[in-house]
């Protein structure tokens, strides 16, 4: 259980918290957590083990450094929720395998860098959210499996790189939504099988490839919605069966060609809206059985398409809206296109001779 006393910087214990009575000896679980006040430079709280809301800094707006100890293992919800005069850095500490829900939520005032230590298995929802002023790279260590919703959302203050561990299965809602100040490029590892929704929206400083990793299942609507400064091709791998509304909308910088794998079955609305700066043909595989409203709307920079569903599966909703290319290639499955784009000027609606490959343009 958690112990808790307070004294001075030269140790002398002003008030003390005794042990129960089967406890005979203070447990030997490592350093202590300190958190220093500012009611004076010698007044300290120090805890040895967890920390849970009940410890005492819910709300502690006294608290201005802290130094996590290695007794403790677990970081409880709340524990330092709004906790908005601590500064300085916040390394979490190896001996910690969990932090819980809004555990350091709007703690505005750090102003250094945040490290995870490499046990910490899961990030609670909301974390890590609203702190504003944590700057520097991030990286969620291998050891982590689980990134709660919300758990980095508005954390503007991060400038550098995200790398995110190789054992990350889930990545929340929000999860980095409002990361304005990461950059780089991108890498969702093998073992994520869902993204969620605005997972990295607005994360407007990346400024390199993005890459997912081929277990991912699910790109969430709004997934990486205006990432306006991606780059490069996008490939969305074979294990991806939904593209949610608006997931890389207003992506406009990346310039090079679309993959779809060949597992996705529906297109959100909006899904590639006016990311103009995409190139060559885009192939859509027989596995989509819908394509909603606009979804490549605006991405003028498309020359070909290449589609083996029916024509009722899409047609009606402006999926193509203003965009440039000449040529749909149809497939053996692809029928209904002629009728329906009857009339379009310079259109032409070819066989895709050489399905499945595309042709070469």
């Amino acid at each position: 259980m958690s112990k808790t006393y307070k004294g001075d910087v030269t140790g002398n214990v002003v008030e003390l918290n005794l042990l129960d009575a089967n406890e005979s000896t203070l447990p030997n679980l490592g350093t202590t957590t300190v958190v220093t006040r500012n009611t004076g430079p010698n007044d300290v709280t120090q805890v040895v083990g967890d920390i849970t809301s009940s410890s005492g800094f819910y709300f502690d707006t006294s608290a201005k450094g802290l130094v996590i100890g290695t007794s403790c293992t677990t970081i409880g919800s709340n524990a330092f929720y709004y906790c908005q005069n601590l500064t300085g850095s916040l390394t979490i500490p190896n001996s910690v395998t969990s932090i819980g829900d809004s555990a350091f939520r709007s703690c505005t005032g750090f102003n250094g860098s945040l490290t995870i230590g490499n046990s910490v298995t899961s990030i609670g929802n909301v974390a890590f959210g609203l702190c504003s002023g944590f700057n520097g790279s991030l990286t969620i260590p291998n050891s982590v499996t689980t990134i709660g919703s919300n758990a980095f959302q508005g954390c503007t203050g991060l400038t550098g790189s995200l790398t995110i561990g190789n054992s990350v299965t889930t990545i929340g809602s929000y999860a980095f939504n409002q990361c304005s100040g990461l950059t780089g490029s991108l890498t969702i590892g093998n073992s994520v099988t869902s993204i969620g929704l605005y997972a990295f929206g607005f994360c407007t400083g990346l400024t390199g490839s993005l890459t997912i990793g081929n277990s991912v299942t699910t790109i969430g609507s709004y997934a990486f919605y205006r990432c306006s400064g991606l780059t490069g091709s996008l490939t969305i791998p074979d294990s991806v069966t939904t593209i949610g509304s608006y997931a890389f909308n207003q992506c406009s910088d990346f310039d090079g060609s679309l993959t779809i794998g060949n597992s996705v079955t529906s297109i959100g609305s909006f899904a590639f809206y006016q990311c103009s700066g995409l190139t060559g043909s885009l192939t859509i595989p027989d596995s989509v059985t819908s394509i909603g409203s606009y979804a490549f709307g605006n991405c003028t920079g498309l020359t070909a398409v290449y589609v083996d569903t029916p024509a009722s599966s899409w047609i009606g909703t402006d999926a193509l809206k203003n965009t440039t290319f000449s040529t749909i290639y149809t497939g053996p499955n692809a029928t209904g296109y002629t009728s329906s784009f009857q009339g379009r000027t310079g259109l032409t609606i070819a066989n895709w001779d050489n399905y499945p490959n595309p042709i070469p343009n």
